[in-house]
């Protein structure tokens, strides 16, 4: 029908419009907040691009049911204030032939975010989970700067680095050089000697320790099993002197293994990698939960549609723009009771049976009761 392909070009439009919008500020917001974390060393410059455009595709899905919502209202607030809407109403137009236009766009659009949000965004989140286990594997990720001193404090340890180079791949690091300070407490053996501690046969002994270490190159990498991250030192020297008792030690080595601690690079939690199918298979609240927040947004775009074709009813005197502010509050409250909902999922507050899907049916009793009001009367 010429007027439902009309209705779907015109919200098309707006929706598109909106989503180029919204998409816009959460790009800039991302890239901004990355670059931050770039300038502070945070951060590597290559990998820049890679997590602002795996975050920009994240944040596009989750951004199409606030965009339709706000498309639709702005294409049917143009629809009324042009007297458009009564006359389709005068040539016999009702609720059903206004609702076909709007899935004849709202359905595929939904078929799209499904077969995104199941399979694409798990893979998308993999992939942004590598780069950033790549990047903690790099020197700068550790606090390791080439070509200055880095200064570290942990505990009774001061450690000194000094990296010469590094290579093109940011990985080996050339001319490794590392000075470490601690304190070694030990027990001393129990002797028959007058010791300053009367109630105690044994005392403790503090050795105050200088290690030296010198390599012609280091690779930093993560202990699979514990996590930790671990500084490779090959082809050099150790030098320990021992400032109490005087005594030092000189010895070379092919491999050395010196743990390092590291600057913390969020990493979102596996569960949202994990394909959809894997999940399925799993029974735990977590799992049942995540499968209820990718239904969840499947599930939002349709049900903003219902919501936004009789919220977006309005009269001469309101104005195109008279009910967006309370469209984008409902929307608000629509994704807090979703987010509510997911937690209280993995709390086992909600049954797993009952999951989200409460929250989807207020929303649609809210859309079918302010269509009533406008059309009940006149069926």
């Amino acid at each position: 029908m010429i007027i439902q392909r009309y209705i779907v070009r015109e919200i098309m439009s707006t929706f598109s419009a909106t989503l180029f919008v919204l998409l816009l500020i959460i790009v800039g917001n991302t890239f901004v907040r990355l670059l931050g974390k770039v300038s502070g060393g945070g951060l590597p410059l290559d990998a820049l691009g890679k997590l602002v455009f795996l975050g920009s595709i994240n944040g596009l899905i989750k951004l199409v049911p606030i965009a339709l919502l706000i498309g639709m209202m702005l294409a049917f607030g143009r629809f009324y204030r042009d007297h458009e809407i009564s006359a389709m109403h005068s040539s016999g137009m009702g609720p059903k032939q206004f609702y076909k236009g709007i899935f004849l766009f709202v359905g595929p659009l939904t078929l799209l975010i499904a077969a995104l949000t199941l399979f694409v965004i798990p893979d998308l989140e993999r992939t942004s989970n590598n780069v950033k286990q790549e990047i903690k594997q790099r020197p700068e990720a550790a606090g390791i700067p080439v070509g200055e001193f880095m200064h570290s404090n942990a505990g009774d340890k001061r450690i000194t680095l000094f990296v010469e180079d590094i290579d093109e791949k940011n990985v080996v690091m050339q001319r490794f050089f590392m000075h470490l300070q601690e304190r070694d407490i030990k027990k001393k053996a129990n002797k028959p000697e007058i010791t300053a501690d009367f109630n105690n046969n044994t005392a403790d002994a503090e050795d105050d320790i200088d290690i030296i270490l010198s390599a012609q190159q280091a690779l930093l990498y993560i202990d699979p099993n514990n996590g930790n991250r671990i500084v490779k030192i090959e082809n050099g020297s150790r030098y320990d002197n021992n400032k109490t008792t005087g005594q030092m030690s000189i010895f070379n080595f092919s491999e050395h293994g010196i743990h390092i601690p590291a600057l913390e690079v969020n990493i979102k939690k596996d569960l949202e990698a994990e394909p959809t199918l894997t999940l399925l298979k799993q029974n735990d609240r977590e799992s049942i939960a995540e499968i209820h927040w990718r239904l969840a947004l499947i599930i939002s775009a349709p049900v903003m549609a219902l919501l936004a074709f009789p919220l977006s009813h309005t009269t001469p005197r309101q104005g195109r723009f008279g009910k967006l502010a309370f469209g984008i509050l409902l929307y608000a409250v629509y994704a807090n009771l979703i987010i509510s909902g997911k937690s209280m999922i993995e709390d086992g507050k909600i049954p797993s049976w009952l999951g989200l899907w409460w929250a989807h049916l207020i929303f649609i009793a809210l859309s079918m009761w302010l269509l009533y009001r406008q059309y009940g009367q006149r069926r």
